[in-house]
């Protein structure tokens, strides 16, 4: 998982002389990652009792609060990782980890959230097949209709207090309310039988190369770190809009199945194949590194 989210990521890095911190989903992907193998990895023979998996819920909490709730946690604990996780704004006085540290605290309740709907999905499932199978008609109906309208009135409540706030005002909320449309989603999505057994099968195919749509655009759609569009059709937009799409489509796919057969080479089942295969790939990154490094110098 650490070579999907990473690979391609350094790559971009050494072509294009882009600092990491600047594809920042791919350093948050990799911390969430490993955050969570941890906390599921230790006194993992209660990851299956119920009341145990909640203390641990409880302590990644705390574990979380403190380090991205609490100022001079967050603005330090992560600075001895500064040579890669810093980003450098040309004349500004910015904290080299301001970045870092923003993008992190935007999130930084999503994981959370997700593993906690994850462990209880099994319950949630159940809930739903039982009430479906009930005889009680009247009881179906009753139950979901106030489910739904319980969605709703939350879903209107957040768009009104929050989701209407201007950019900055809207940051400040984001990490603690972020969740809720989404579970609302999960809810009413799952309240419909028609709705929970049919997908569109564009956004799933979508979904299997989001890492690389994401690090496609900056260098497909825009370029100067975001900045600006990339004009392949000067002055036709929306034709320059349908030509950009097709490149990038086509890209990130491709960059998807190469990181995929380099990682099935890379990374087999034999850990001693994979050792010597690491060997290889990063003393020829080195020597190549240290080629391109001289001849830019010189």
């Amino acid at each position: 998982m650490q070579f999907r989210l990473n690979f391609l990521v350094t790559c971009l890095c050494v072509v294009t002389s882009n600092e990491y911190i600047l594809y920042y989903i791919c350093a948050m992907h990799s911390y969430w990652f490993i955050s969570v193998y941890a906390f599921m990895g230790i006194l993992k023979s209660w990851n299956t009792e119920p009341k145990k998996m909640y203390v641990k819920f409880a302590v990644y909490f705390v574990f979380n609060f403190v380090i991205f709730d609490i100022s001079e946690v967050k603005n330090n604990i992560f600075r001895p990782l500064s040579f890669f996780l810093g980003y450098t704004q040309p004349n500004s006085e910015v904290d080299v980890m301001y970045e870092w540290g923003f993008r992190a605290w935007l999130d930084h309740w999503a994981c959370l959230f997700g593993m906690i709907c994850a462990y209880n999905y099994p319950h949630a499932e159940k809930f739903i097949m039982d009430l479906e199978k009930s005889a009680n008609h009247k009881k179906l109906v009753a139950v979901k209709s106030a489910i739904i309208a319980a969605c709703v009135v939350v879903l209107f409540a957040w768009y009104q207090c929050f989701m209407c706030k201007e950019k900055l005002d809207y940051n400040k909320t984001h990490p603690y309310t972020s969740m809720i449309p989404v579970l609302a989603f999960i809810v009413l999505r799952n309240m419909f039988p028609v709705l929970r057994t049919h997908y569109v099968g564009m956004f799933a195919w979508l979904g299997k190369i989001t890492l690389e749509t994401y690090l496609s655009q900056l260098h497909v759609y825009l370029q100067s770190n975001a900045k600006h569009l990339i004009g392949y059709l000067p002055n036709y937009h929306l034709l320059n809009f349908a030509l950009a799409s097709i490149i990038y489509l086509l890209i990130s796919h491709k960059l998807f199945n190469i990181t995929t057969v380099f990682s099935a080479y890379l990374i087999p089942n034999d850990m001693k194949q994979t050792a010597k295969h690491a060997l290889v790939i990063v003393s020829s990154f080195g020597i190549f590194y240290l080629i391109g490094f001289c001849l830019n110098s010189s």
